[in-house]
C-alpha cells in the first residue's frame, strides 16, 4: 500500500533501510514524485522518480519488492 505526502522506511526489497517519501504532485507536475535516500531528512544521496499515475507508483513498489513502515 502506498500512502501519499508521508514518510516510509523501505524494512523489505531493494535499497531496504533506506526511506522513501510519494509526493502527490498533480497541480505542478501532473503527477507524482517517489523520493529515495539512506537518510531520514532525504536530503542527499538518494534519487527521485516521476510518474504519470499512481498505479505506475504502485507497479515501481511492486518491482522494487518493497515493504515499507510508513512513519508519518
Amino acid at each position: 500500500m502506498v500512502i501519499l505526502n508521508s514518510k516510509g522506511k523501505i524494512i523489505n526489497g531493494n535499497n531496504a533501510g533506506w526511506f522513501v517519501w510519494v509526493e502527490d504532485d498533480s497541480k505542478n507536475t501532473g503527477g507524482y514524485l517517489v523520493l529515495t535516500s539512506p537518510r531520514d531528512g532525504l536530503t542527499d544521496g538518494g534519487f527521485d522518480n516521476w510518474f504519470l499515475t499512481l498505479a505506475e507508483v504502485e507497479q515501481y513498489f511492486e518491482y522494487n519488492n518493497w515493504t515499507v513502515e510508513w512513519i508519518d
